[in-house]
């Protein structure tokens, strides 16, 4: 095949949707294409999901890319589900149910990514998310809650502590924090933040659960 032909067949594919092989996205997921001190990019965005000021522009990626049969990881609605579901994350960084329905599909699947790769791991996801927007509490916790479901209990809590340095009063990221707490057997800590979620309504009763099997009981009732 000729230079010329080649990039003939590239135009018209462009033209109407589809990459060819050779142009396909190429992702680096060591770095997750952060480059300190510089805003992330996109063709469309990024916008922000915690932003106000961006909600009007949220539903064109929504309506298209992130539908209730991609967010309950069912098919694709423009292309394969990861396919959406990147193209939501690319457009919208810290979307929770974007974020937290592609680490739900790639523990899932199984899925393991190359350091460069067509798509980002779930890491790199969140990686992103906060990066975008540092003080997204519900973003940090969708990352310690992966991190958590996958093994890497340190660096889970470490996310917690960021995520409680910015918001302090979060019941549901008490909640969370504390059946971390319980995995590592430090449930006196864990009995804490369980009060504390509860004292705020948090209506879960998981962890309360969890600490009377290890003989804590939680002090304070559950509001209906």
């Amino acid at each position: 095949m000729t230079r010329s032909i080649f990039f003939y067949i590239a135009g018209y594919l462009l033209l109407f949707g589809v990459t060819p092989p050779a142009m396909a996205n190429r992702y680096n997921n060591n770095t997750c294409d952060i480059i300190p001190g510089q805003p992330l990019t996109n063709a469309y965005g990024p916008f922000s999901a915690t932003n106000p000021a961006h909600a009007d522009k949220l539903p064109i990626v929504l309506g298209a890319h992130f539908t209730p049969e991609v967010e309950r990881l069912i098919r694709g609605n423009r292309g394969s589900i990861i396919g959406d579901i990147n193209y939501t994350l690319k457009a919208i960084p810290n979307y929770h149910r974007a974020l937290a329905a592609m680490a739900k599909y790639q523990r899932r699947e199984k899925i393991k990514l190359a350091p460069q790769d067509e798509y980002y791991t779930a890491d790199c996801y969140f990686r992103r998310a906060v990066y975008f927007q540092p003080d997204d509490v519900t973003a940090r916790m969708l990352f310690a809650m992966h991190l958590h479901l996958t093994g890497r209990l340190d660096d889970a809590e470490k996310q917690y502590k960021q995520a409680l340095s910015y918001e302090p009063d979060y019941s549901e990221l008490h909640y969370n924090y504390g059946l971390l707490l319980v995995q590592l057997k430090r449930y006196d800590e864990a009995l804490d933040y369980a009060n504390r979620a509860y004292a705020k309504g948090f209506p879960l009763p998981g962890l309360k659960n969890k600490l009377a099997e290890k003989g804590r009981t939680v002090t304070v009732e559950q509001r209906n």
